[in-house]
């Protein structure tokens, strides 16, 4: 899979409202996120979303476009 993975965290900032969105690399982001990098890479899907922990949120991650 080539190209750079999407990753929005929405709701960055609660004050604002704010949503942020910027791009990484499959190393980059296997690095983080290994097993939501091999579920992209081995099904259908175009996207991941990740709960934080705490429950305050979450990351989305989306697949390169091919």
């Amino acid at each position: 899979m080539s190209g750079n993975f999407r990753v929005t965290l929405p709701n960055a900032s609660k004050m604002m409202n704010a949503v942020e969105s910027f791009e990484m690399s499959k190393d980059e982001l296997e690095a983080h996120f290994p097993k939501e990098v091999k579920i992209l890479e081995n099904s259908p899907c175009s996207a991941v979303s990740i709960a934080y922990p705490n429950g305050n949120g979450s990351i989305i991650i989306e697949k390169p476009k091919s």
